[in-house]
């Protein structure tokens, strides 16, 4: 299957793009499954579900959520991926606190915290819709350039992310849970927003290929139904390599 296109002038109308994407998947079916993001690409995606929040045009309140990662932090510390959804996503934008599930990045055992998010996913009956970003170095979630691992796993993250993180030398490395591409692609559904020009190469990748382990975001094309919401500097490199909806 190949990787449906969209591209789109920039990234506040990516998120507007995603928004309906969304709420037209909460609108079929109410008790969605989604997976979840953090960083800076999807934070006007829930700048905007929270607009339409709070004026009723959508409800997200019998959504459940996954988020796709944490770092191994106490959940409190204020650069954990939990303090990013208490932000950005949990409550403004109608999604429960309660039906959204994170890994626990202070478990004492991370590998079982890994097999119980697992268990979760599957209890909830697998995911309907992955919301995701893409690294420049083509990362999803914090599936790194490297080895493939298909389930939730632990992962080392290289020194300058855990730098970006603001941690200090002394804590380094850093360990993050993350869904495997596995249970990514078993997701009914991915959407992936990619905005600005360092993805361009990442994004050629995902929607060209071939599967190549030092760009996870391959492993995503031959998906049955996924989507790509990309701004104009994101899709650079696809021109003349495919006809996307340019819009």
């Amino acid at each position: 299957m190949s990787v449906r296109v969209r591209v789109l002038e920039d990234a506040a109308a990516v998120a507007l793009a995603a928004a309906d994407a969304v709420a037209a998947a909460v609108r079929t079916d109410p008790g969605l499954v989604l997976a979840l993001p953090t960083g800076r690409t999807p934070i006007p995606l829930y700048d905007e579900l929270s607009r339409r929040h709070a004026a009723g045009a959508v409800d997200l309140s019998g959504a459940r959520g996954f988020n796709l990662d944490e770092l191994a932090l106490p959940g409190e510390d204020p650069r954990s991926f939990r303090s990013f959804m208490e932000r950005h996503a949990w409550g403004r934008t109608g999604l429960s606190r309660e039906r959204c599930d994170i890994p626990d990045g202070a478990a004492p055992n991370l590998d079982a915290e890994c097999r119980r998010y697992e268990d979760a996913i599957d209890a909830a009956g697998g995911l309907d819709l992955a919301l995701l970003g893409v690294g420049a170095d083509g990362h999803v979630a914090y599936n790194m350039p490297g080895p493939l691992h298909l389930p939730t796993h632990v992962v080392r993250l290289p020194d300058g992310l855990a730098a970006s993180l603001g941690l200090p030398p002394e804590d380094w490395p850093l360990r993050a849970i993350t869904m495997g591409i596995g249970t990514i692609r078993s997701a009914r559904r991915i959407l992936v927003l990619a905005t600005g020009e360092t993805k361009a190469t990442a994004v050629r990748m995902l929607v060209h290929g071939p599967d190549d382990p030092r760009w996870p975001c391959s492993f995503l094309s031959s998906h049955e139904d996924v989507h790509l919401i990309a701004d104009r500097g994101a899709a650079r490199a696809l021109e003349g390599g495919g006809t996307p909806e340019v819009m």
